[in-house]
């Protein structure tokens, strides 16, 4: 049975692959790019304050949370709270599940490693929250 871990590498794997899924671009008919936006937000978790159109490409060093003269522990602390908030607000607000083979401990470790990497972007931590949540209206 893989570990957490082992569940979070093959989702973050598969956000990143040169021939990437198609849900993986940045697009408003892709429920976890805006179900991301929608969290990330001024009103629900403060991160970014830019419309859905331009945050796709907004670095995870854009995110209010980001701090540059912290130590990559502390960075990694709130990169785990922010990714904890945000698959709760997935689950139990927006209605998503975990996809198959995935859970939260999975989902939380995915997310923290794209949100402590300042070259990712919010559309590559949306892949990720893609790989590991299955949405509502999203085919099985």
């Amino acid at each position: 049975m893989p570990t957490n871990d082992q569940k979070a590498a093959a989702a973050i794997e598969a956000a990143a692959s040169p021939d990437p899924v198609p849900n993986t671009s940045w697009t408003n008919n892709n429920i976890a790019c805006v179900d991301t936006w929608f969290c990330l937000s001024k009103k629900v978790l403060g991160q970014i304050d830019s419309p859905f159109a331009d945050a796709g490409v907004l670095k995870m060093t854009d995110l209010e949370y980001w701090n540059n003269v912290a130590p990559d522990d502390n960075r990694a602390v709130e990169a785990g709270a922010l990714a904890d908030m945000m698959t709760k607000l997935f689950t139990n607000m927006l209605g998503a599940t975990y996809e198959k083979g995935q859970n939260y401990a999975s989902a939380v470790t995915a997310m923290v490693t794209i949100l402590t990497d300042s070259t990712k972007t919010v559309s590559e931590l949306a892949a990720v929250v893609d790989e590991v949540h299955h949405f509502i209206g999203e085919p099985q």
